[in-house]
């Protein structure tokens, strides 16, 4: 039989504890984080440290309970607890090689920043990475797995490495259709992907913000698109289909570490998160 796991490298968490706070992309509240270090097998794991009962959530695909332009996880016992807009944040400890986590929030949301995963990134690289004595397993894709909805489809592979293939294809003069990939054994996710800013229209600001969302966006935090261009300069020309990559690191690392080759065309959370849930029905099929 095909190992499922494979033993690589020791597990890690952060060397001492880190605190950020910022507004929050779709409340516009002020909001704060504190990342602690947490003992090996622990996972990411998050609380609400607003609420008497500090249930924790723990960031995988079982435990999210919206996708409305974001990630937003929950505790399936307390309605109350949730939180949202993690992805930009997980995409980040991924890319540190964090895998075990105790993240207290201060409200709802976890502060926007400037939009991407990296002020989070450096923070992280900050404060120090601490090895720890546990074996870190890394799930091997066994079989290919796809969701699709109407145009927009996700698609894992086998593959010896963990690697995104991302098309991004907009009916707008601005966005259009851009290709970029991400292979994690060849590419500095710092450089590469970890700078990239989430981004929005501005004839869509309105609506979204009727429906109580994107309420904090602003030119520090996203880049604005309009009909003849982006109201703030970008950090990279590709810059929407690099950050259509880290929102599928940051989902995907709902399930840890794992090995395949992800092809996407058009797909946001809810695919992402869909396929995640694939991902993780077929590691406990396999281990049982």
């Amino acid at each position: 039989m095909k190992e499922l796991f494979i033993k690589k490298g020791r597990q890690q968490t952060v060397n001492k504890e880190i605190k950020l706070k910022g507004i929050a992309l779709h409340t516009g509240k002020e909001a704060a984080i504190t990342i602690r270090p947490a003992a090996s097998q622990t996972g990411i794991v998050f609380y609400r440290n607003d609420l008497e009962s500090k249930d924790l959530i723990e960031a995988r695909p079982e435990s999210v309970v919206n996708l409305e332009r974001n990630t937003t996880i929950g505790h399936k016992e307390n309605d109350k607890a949730s939180i949202s807009t993690i992805e930009h944040l997980m995409a980040a400890l991924w890319g540190a090689g964090i895998d075990n986590a105790e993240i207290a929030v201060s409200g709802p949301e976890i502060p926007v920043i400037d939009g991407s995963a990296y002020p989070y990134y450096q923070k992280i690289l900050e404060a120090g990475i601490k090895e720890q004595t546990e074996k870190r397993n890394v799930y091997l894709v066994q079989k290919a797995l796809s969701v699709r909805d109407n145009s927009a489809s996700i698609t894992i592979s086998p593959y010896t490495g963990f690697k995104i293939s991302y098309t991004l294809d907009y009916d707008h003069p601005v966005v259009g259709k851009s290709f970029f990939e991400f292979d994690a054994l060849k590419d500095d996710f710092a450089a590469k992907i970890a700078q990239a800013r989430t981004f929005g229209f501005a004839e869509e600001i309105e609506k979204l913000h009727e429906q109580g969302l994107a309420l904090g966006g602003s030119l520090d935090n996203a880049v604005l698109i309009n009909r003849e261009g982006t109201v703030n300069p970008l950090r990279f020309e590709n810059e929407f289909v690099r950050h259509k990559i880290l929102d599928v690191i940051g989902d995907m690392a709902l399930n840890g570490r794992i090995m395949g080759h992800i092809k996407a065309f058009k797909s946001g959370h809810r695919l992402h998160v869909e396929l995640a849930k694939k991902i993780r029905e077929n590691m406990i099929e396999e281990e049982n």
